[in-house]
Order: C-alpha cells, then structure tokens, then sequence
C-alpha cells in the first residue's frame, strides 16, 4: 500500500511537467486529448494509460486506473476516467479545458452503447450472517458484484451489519462492484425516514457502483406489531427510495415476486424505480419486464445452480443483473461519483412502467423466495 500511494503522489509531484503530447494550444490541459486533435479515442486512452505506467512502474498498479470500468478493454470512457482521476490530484489548480463538447457526444454514444449491449452478470448479497467472506474466491467463482447488508430498521448504530464496512473494503480490494441494501422495519412513513438517515449515514464518503435497495418484505415483526396497509407500505417504499435518490444515490426496491404482484403493486411505483425481485425459479419468465434490474434467483434453495460458492462455507443468496448498473451510476454521477457527462440521467429513464402481466397470479413453478432468516 506505501508503495501504490507513493507512486501516485509522484504523480501529483509531475503534473505540472505534463510532455508536450499531453498539453492543448494555449497551454491548456487536454490530458484526455493525448494527441491533441481536438477528440477523445481508444488511443487517447492507450496512450494515457502508457504515460501513468511510466510514472507509477507497475503495470498492475495501472489495470484499475486506465481500465475504469474494470472490463479489461481501454476505451473512451476510459480516458475520461483517467483524465479526471488526474484532476484529483490537481484540485485547486488552474488546469484549463477538460473536455469539449464534441467530445462528450462521442463519450455519450459509448456509454450508450455500454448500456444497451451489456450482457447479464451474476453476483451474491450479503450481511453478517455470512461470516468472514473471501471476496477474493467471489470474484475467481465469476460473480462480478455484491451487494452487501448495511443494517437493518431505524438510524441506530446497534442496528447496522456488524460486518458492513469490512465487506466493503475487500469488495473494493478484489474489484467487485458493490450496492447496498437496509432491511426495513418500518411500520410508518415517519420510521421510513429513519431508515434513509441510517443508509446515509453509512454510506457518506462511499461510492458504490451498484444501486442502494430498500429490502421490504414480510417476517414476524411486521406480524407483531401489526402488518400496515398495502397503501401505507408503499407510501414507506415511496418516502425511503425518494429520500435515496434526493440524496444523489441510485435507489432500488427489492422484494419477492408476490409482495411486488400484491401488496406494493403500484405502477407508479415501478415506473419510478428500478426492482430487484426475489423469485426462485429457473426463469423469471413474463415476470421479466424492464422495471426488473436484478432477480435474486436463488438462496436457501437454489433451482439454476447450487447455494454454494467453492472455497466458501455457508449459502449464499444469489443474482443476475440486467442493466449496467457500474457504468450507469458512474458516468452520470450517482452514488458520490462525479459525473463523467454533464447531464444527470434521471431514475425515472432506466425504470419502464411495466404492464398488467407483472402481476403473478398465480405465481408459477418455483420458489417466491426471499432474503432467508438465516441470511438477512
């Protein structure tokens, strides 16, 4: 770690000795412009990335850094994404023109173009309940992300996951992208806004690249205390995703198939913000709609492949993603990124209003599951 920090101060101590390929006419920076044409490239990105290896001696140091988006290919998004990781080190500076609008048009057709082409990915959730675990043999499993429990109910400190920042930090280590998500208890809209100050008071100076998931479902609290309304259990999903998102995080709802068909069945709802629906099954089937941005497949029962992941002791929750939520979030400035395009992308655009065939009834073969007592 002294060595990784030392080699990035020395590239604080050297900006200001930028060679003449990366400097515009009248001096100013165009650190993305590598070759000075006035546009960003691939091999724009290339170059840059060459240049930091010079600096930092470490071509392993580099993949996390010039590979921003951690797909093992150096694009345009890329450079943009070294160029203001620069920046940071120059805060304060005077350093002159980042990027020109012709620039971000080309940048904002390849993140398009990320976003429309992705290819589902799979990943666990996680809390304390899992233990001590080895993100490490997450990833080498091919799970790509993770999300991970950040407490549970009102803003108390006795009420986070004991192993919240922890998983963080070796999810970031191994280089799987992370969310979160708060186990609700909340009976009352009121108890709603608790819950959001105790997800940001978590996730303050954190910048995950995978939505923050209000986890809203039934168990024996709610049956104790009283089980609200459906009107007054969608209200509290309404007050805890908006507070997320005016917070400039990327909100998502998850519950299982048969809570989101009945008790929070509200088109609104589902226009307004992306699901994670828990279903355990081998296909979602005419459920899949484009609300769904992930689907929890499986946990204590697992119909696709097992609970398991080698190398590991326990069960694990298990999902697919549909949509690119790391590219998402990060170039339109969700989660305390800064924005690689000017232009926020409102929620409301990835979250298409479903039709009536999101209702499950019946729900069909399989297991309307959701997080197990064991692993919430």
């Amino acid at each position: 770690m002294k060595r990784v920090l030392s080699a990035f101060l020395s590239i604080l101590l050297v900006c200001m000795m930028i060679p003449a390929a990366f400097a515009a006419e009248d001096s100013e920076y165009m650190i993305g412009d590598a070759d000075n044409d006035k546009e960003i490239s691939v091999l724009d990105a290339t170059t840059i990335q060459r240049y930091i290896a010079d600096l930092i001696g470490e071509d392993q140091i580099l993949l996390s850094a010039s590979d921003a988006d951690g797909d093992q290919a150096v694009t345009v998004l890329d450079a943009t994404a070294v160029q203001r990781w620069i920046v940071g080190f120059e805060a304060g500076k005077d350093i002159g023109k980042i990027i020109s609008g012709s620039d971000e048009e080309a940048i904002r057709k390849e993140i398009e173009e990320k976003i429309k082409n992705y290819q589902p990915q799979k990943g666990i959730d996680i809390s304390s309940h899992n233990g001590d675990v080895d993100m490490n043999k997450v990833k080498a499993a091919g799970y790509t992300f993770v999300m991970i429990r950040l407490g549970f109910g009102d803003d108390l400190e006795n009420q986070d996951d004991t192993r919240f920042e922890e998983n963080v930090k070796k999810a970031e280590a191994a280089g799987l992208d992370w969310g979160a998500y708060l186990y609700s208890y909340a009976l009352t809209t009121q108890e709603a806004k608790s819950e959001v100050q105790h997800t940001l008071r978590l996730l303050k100076d954190k910048h995950p690249t995978m939505p923050i998931a209000f986890d809203m479902e039934g168990d024996s609290y709610k049956d104790q205390y009283g089980m609200p309304s459906n009107e007054t259990l969608q209200e509290i999903c309404f007050t805890y995703l908006n507070g997320i998102k005016d917070a400039g995080y990327y909100p998502m709802l998850y519950s299982s198939l048969s809570w989101l068909g009945k008790k929070l069945y509200n088109l609104k709802l589902f226009s307004t913000f992306d699901v994670w629906v828990a279903y355990w099954s081998t296909s979602l089937g005419e459920y899949k709609n484009d609300s769904v941005g992930m689907w929890q497949y499986g946990g204590e029962t697992n119909l696709i492949d097992t609970p398991y992941i080698d190398g590991l002791s326990g069960m694990f929750d298990k999902n697919q993603c549909f949509k690119n939520y790391p590219v998402i979030i990060t170039a339109y400035g969700y989660n305390n990124h800064e924005a690689i395009l000017k232009q926020n992308k409102a929620i409301s655009d990835t979250a298409a209003s479903p039709d009536e065939n999101y209702t499950p009834h019946p729900v069909p073969d399989g297991f309307d599951g959701v997080m197990g007592e064991s692993l919430r």
